[in-house]
């Protein structure tokens, strides 16, 4: 046994040193891919996005407390919207040019380069490069209505690392030209990426609508700025179908499984930094709003009724409610784009006399999809829309701009930057900045995500006039479109 063992060690030897003749191979994963596969670059860009919108870290996305949702109770710094502190404008940038923008491009122009032949490779390469453009489109969109001026023609150019920052109005018009034509490159007798699409599995007529969705979201942003152009976006996204029920709906589905999870589960799932706010709780307690049980948690209400915190205070959790702990659930899935948006969207078009149909049409199917989406019972949705406060004739606000514009905030519960951004746009409903607010002389709430701190130490020329171009680097700066 022992003269046995012998004779295998030295043959572990022997092999052992014959390997070390390249020791560059131990640093090679040969399972490895050692170029980047396009459609796994996408699926990357689309996990990033999906944590951008949807998770709650006050770290990066505090979009629920600026739409006055939610409101911080144990730290309230960003109730009170402290933006430095915390390098949000960093945080941001980078998750969207580096993580999702960056990979996108890339991948877009691997599939672009790869020549194919036959009718159905052509048609599912030109799917492709479309689906990806509409993803480009819609995240340059974010990072315009985050920011303001952004680098755009220059961004992700691997010879300049001092993009330029272009114009906000400049960058929309670009896009308005673009998402169209990708839109009308789709061809819907032939399949995409199949799995590695995360939304939509490469279903190509679902990419349709959601594009058109997208660019009816693009138009309503420009109709206070460009009315024309404005109403031909939104009207042709309408005729060519965006989308019409919630089986349209954009939802990235989290998984149970690290990493693919639910990215409040994890920052939240053993913490109660937040609680509902105190105007949220109440603008729907006085409709008594369906969804609360499903918005907050019903094991947090206080004598039986749901209790908000006061905004921009610290509040001792057992004296308020709190959100819905399935919001935090490991496998709880994100919504990038519903139905009910572009529902209530189409109602402020519709309102402003464009060729979309009806706009008490789009306002209730915009109310009926957010509540169906979240499991109300059809007889309490018939309830809710009898009630004089929310029927479109009579509803909450003073006239259909503010009845829209307050339903949408309701029906926006969880999507926390299309709630600011909405808020930001329409101006209702009329939120309050606390005392404790961190801009002292101004009190406002916040319109805009400051820049990235390190903006003006590594593209100081370009910051700086970006800077002046918007009217200075404030979180009260205005961007282009909110006009009044």
């Amino acid at each position: 046994m022992k003269k046995l063992k012998y004779v295998i060690f030295l043959a572990i030897l022997a092999m052992s040193l014959n390997s070390c003749d390249n020791l560059e191979d131990l640093n090679e994963d040969t399972k490895a891919y050692v170029t980047p596969v396009p459609e796994a670059l996408m699926t990357s860009a689309q996990e990033q996005y999906a944590i951008f919108l949807n998770n709650a870290s006050a770290n990066r996305n505090n979009f629920r407390l600026y739409a006055q949702q939610w409101s911080a109770i144990a730290y309230p710094d960003e109730s009170r919207y402290e933006m430095a502190a915390r390098s949000l404008g960093n945080a941001n940038w980078q998750l969207l040019y580096r993580d999702v923008l960056k990979d996108l491009i890339d991948a877009q122009n691997k599939i672009a380069d790869t020549p194919v032949a036959g009718t159905q490779a052509i048609a599912v390469k030109q799917n492709k490069v479309a689906i990806l453009e509409i993803q480009i489109v819609q995240v340059f969109q974010t990072l315009v209505d985050l920011y303001g001026n952004v680098p755009y023609f220059e961004a992700i150019k691997p010879d300049n690392w001092l993009p330029k920052y272009d114009d906000g109005l400049t960058i929309y018009k670009d896009l308005a030209t673009r998402l169209p034509n990708a839109i009308s490159k789709l061809n819907t007798a032939y399949g995409s990426f199949d799995g590695a699409d995360l939304i939509y599995k490469g279903d190509v007529a679902k990419w349709k609508k959601y594009g058109n969705s997208i660019q009816i979201r693009l138009g309503m942003q420009l109709s206070d700025v460009d009315s024309a152009l404005a109403k031909t976006l939104v009207e042709t996204a309408y005729n060519s179908g965006a989308m019409t029920s919630n089986a349209d709906n954009a939802i990235f589905q989290y998984t149970s499984a690290k990493p693919h999870f639910n990215p409040n589960y994890e920052d939240f799932k053993s913490r109660a930094d937040f609680a509902i706010s105190g105007f949220f709780a109440d603008a729907l307690n006085n409709l008594n709003d369906p969804r609360r049980d499903f918005y907050f948690d019903p094991a947090s209400k206080k004598g039986g009724v749901y209790v908000g915190a006061p905004y921009g205070l610290k509040a001792d959790i057992v004296t308020v409610s709190l959100f819905n702990t399935a919001l935090k659930e490991i496998n709880f899935k994100g919504d990038l784009f519903d139905y009910a948006e572009t529902s209530f969207l189409l109602a402020d078009a519709a309102n402003r006399g464009w060729a979309v149909g009806p706009a008490g049409t789009h306002y209730t199917n915009g109310i009926i999809a957010s509540m169906k989406y979240w499991g109300v019972a059809d007889a309490d949705i018939t309830l809710y829309l009898a009630q004089p406060n929310v029927a479109f004739a009579t509803a909450t606000g003073s006239n259909a701009k503010e009845r829209i514009a307050y339903q949408m905030w309701i029906a926006y519960y969880n999507r926390g930057f299309e709630a600011w951004t909405a808020y930001r746009r329409l101006d209702f409903p009329k939120l309050q900045a606390p005392s404790t607010a961190v801009e002292a002389a101004e009190k406002k709430v916040p319109v805009r995500m400051v820049y990235s701190h390190l903006a003006s130490s590594t593209n100081g020329v370009n910051y700086t006039a970006a800077a002046a171009a918007i009217g200075g680097d404030k979180m009260t700066t205005k961007l282009f479109w909110d006009k009044y």
